[in-house]
């Protein structure tokens, strides 16, 4: 099986993942074992059952030497890591959601592309166009990107064709309201999920 069928919407699970190593392996050959099986990984054949049986859980400390001889890849071996040092799937989600949402948060406090670009918008000689802007503001390129991606995700600012537009309903875009709104527009979002 490759990669993508092991890492699926249902939480990853090391030790179905060695339940189907052995299976593969008895169907190539029926009389491979759980302690030939165990031999191959380094481990007594004793545990390694407990283990595929649910009983007890994988060694600390053996997942990755494990998942290495099985020659699985770097991101599925810190997937079914972290998986394992998590309580459940569902907790590992929201430790990512949270994660995200700080990542999110802090950018907005610390970059002023948010806020100067919705004042931006309000200029006169205002062109929808990224290098212009990006120029006009003195940012480089990626980072007014950035924080461009930002606001349309948190519904701030909106873009039809060649028409952007400010949506935030701030009067006068500053550093304080567009935080502020964008923080409480991304604690809705965390509420939400």
């Amino acid at each position: 099986m490759t990669t993508a069928a092991h890492i699926s919407a249902r939480a990853p699970d090391f030790r179905a993942r060695l339940r189907e190593e052995l299976a593969r392996r008895r169907g190539v050959n029926r009389r491979y074992s759980v302690r030939a099986f165990g031999e191959f990984l380094g481990v007594d054949h004793s545990t390694l059952s407990q283990v595929l049986r649910g009983i007890r859980p994988v060694p600390q400390g053996c997942l990755r030497k494990w998942a290495a001889r099985l020659k699985l890849g770097r991101e599925e071996i810190e997937l079914y890591a972290a998986a394992e040092g998590s309580d459940d799937f569902a907790t590992l989600a929201r430790r990512l959601r949270h994660m995200q949402w700080m990542a999110e948060a802090y950018s907005l406090m610390t970059n002023d592309a948010h806020w100067r670009l919705l004042q931006l918008l309000r200029a006169p000689d205002w062109r929808p166009d990224l290098r212009w802007a990006a120029q006009r503001l003195d940012l480089g390129n990626d980072q007014l990107n950035e924080a461009l991606s930002r606001l349309l995700r948190l519904g701030l600012l909106k873009i039809d064709g060649s028409s952007w537009r400010d949506v935030s309903g701030l009067e006068d875009p500053d550093a304080a309201g567009v935080i502020d709104l964008a923080l409480a527009r991304l604690r809705a979002t965390m509420s939400a999920t």
